[in-house]
């Protein structure tokens, strides 16, 4: 019977992790939900372009799948504990019943000393001092046996009320769930409705919308183009301050120490953002809407809440600063022979040369003035090579 329980506890313990992972999980959705809706107000009331209410509205009916996918698995979580639950019910109830039978076992034995008077004639009947003195003490062992019978049956009781009353509340909970995922159902289909609406409209001004797409592709080419005139001029500065000519990083055995460290990190460095999730992946990319056009990113776009602040996802120091054509800031962070980017910074809380920890913020994310959602444009190189963040960052 112990094992039993004891089964039973170890299961019931992994299942509510479970479910508190799967609760924190749906919190995360759900934030994540209410800040697309907020930028989707700010775009709407900016009068900004159509693609970009497409790919927020895309990114938020993945989202709402998510969310209901969860809400799912937490479903069927609670079932399995509410199975648990009657099954420990049906125990107690059964445990229950087998004491009241003993309890009222023992009553009916202990009958023949109800009065005081039966219990003086059963000793006093006695043959000798020893076997009177053994009745008494029989008599108080007895009696504190049907006495811990009768606790035993309370303390059931109210074990058994209280399952009863967390039985309850986990149906309780089930049924939440029940009307959360029939809402998010029903929203999910109205997204899509919306989704539909405005492809069509996307499909109507296809010219304009692809043109506009394709500056966007000069300009980000042209930015790449800078970023590897800058590494290069600094790899050819730092190298010949050691006299050797390479077109990569000749490393320190300090630089070298660091560039491992860096390394063995891949998958697990911490994201330069506290909040925010990537709106465009790196490398060629299919365009959501326009499947004959790609687009190509050297890095990746993550789009974060107003005021976000960037972080250093290593520790390092700060190879430069770049003023990018527009008004906002870039800074790199030199790890070894690694570099993280961070761009599109309204404003730099850091200088040229100065040593960073991990996680220390290096400036404030500005806007994209196309769309006014803020984003930042995280890009990571091993010398002169273009290298996928999301390889290296830790998965959320």
């Amino acid at each position: 019977m112990i094992s039993i329980f004891l089964l039973l506890a170890s299961q019931g313990e992994l299942l509510a992790q479970t479910r508190a992972q799967l609760e924190k999980k749906r919190k995360q959705i759900n934030d994540e939900i209410h800040r697309i809706n907020a930028t989707l107000k700010k775009t709407k009331r900016k009068e900004r372009n159509a693609l970009t209410v497409y790919e927020l509205t895309l990114r938020k009916i993945n989202l709402r799948q998510k969310l209901i996918n969860n809400l799912k698995k937490e479903i069927r979580s609670l079932d399995r504990t509410i199975d648990r639950k009657s099954d420990s019910l049906a125990m107690l109830n059964g445990e229950l019943e087998m004491l009241k039978k003993n309890y009222a076992e023992a009553v009916r034995k202990m009958y023949k000393f109800s009065t005081k008077e039966k219990v003086l004639y059963f000793i006093l009947s006695s043959e000798s001092f020893r076997q009177a003195w053994r009745r008494m003490r029989y008599i108080k062992e007895y009696s504190d046996f049907v006495k811990k019978k009768a606790d035993a049956i309370r303390s059931k009781e109210t074990e058994l009320q209280a399952l009863v009353k967390r039985l309850e509340t986990e149906k309780a909970k089930k049924q939440n769930l029940f009307t959360n995922l029939s809402d998010e159902q029903k929203e999910l289909k109205r997204e899509k409705t919306k989704q539909e609406q405005i492809l069509a409209q996307l499909r109507q001004q296809k010219r304009k919308y692809i043109a506009e797409i394709r500056k966007k592709q000069r300009e980000a080419r042209k930015i790449d183009r800078m970023i590897e005139r800058l590494i290069a001029e600094e790899i050819a500065r730092a190298n010949k301050k050691t006299g050797k000519r390479s077109r990569e990083f000749v490393l320190t055995p300090e630089g070298k120490k660091l560039a491992d460290a860096f390394s063995a990190n891949k998958g697990r460095l911490p994201w330069p953002v506290k909040r925010g999730y990537v709106a465009r992946r790196f490398g060629k990319q299919p365009h959501p809407v326009y499947k004959n056009v790609t687009v190509v990113n050297s890095g990746i776009y993550i789009n974060v809440p107003d005021n976000e602040k960037a972080r250093s996802v290593f520790k390092g120091e700060v190879m430069m600063i770049q003023l990018v054509p527009g008004g906002n800031q870039s800074v790199y962070v030199r790890h070894g022979n690694y570099i993280s980017i961070y761009g599109n910074l309204k404003d730099v809380s850091v200088r040229k040369g100065q040593q960073v920890t991990t996680g220390q913020v290096l400036g404030t994310v500005a806007k994209d003035p196309a769309s006014g959602i803020s984003v930042l444009k995280f890009r990571i190189y091993k010398n002169r090579t273009k290298l996928n963040p999301e390889l290296w960052l830790a998965r959320k």
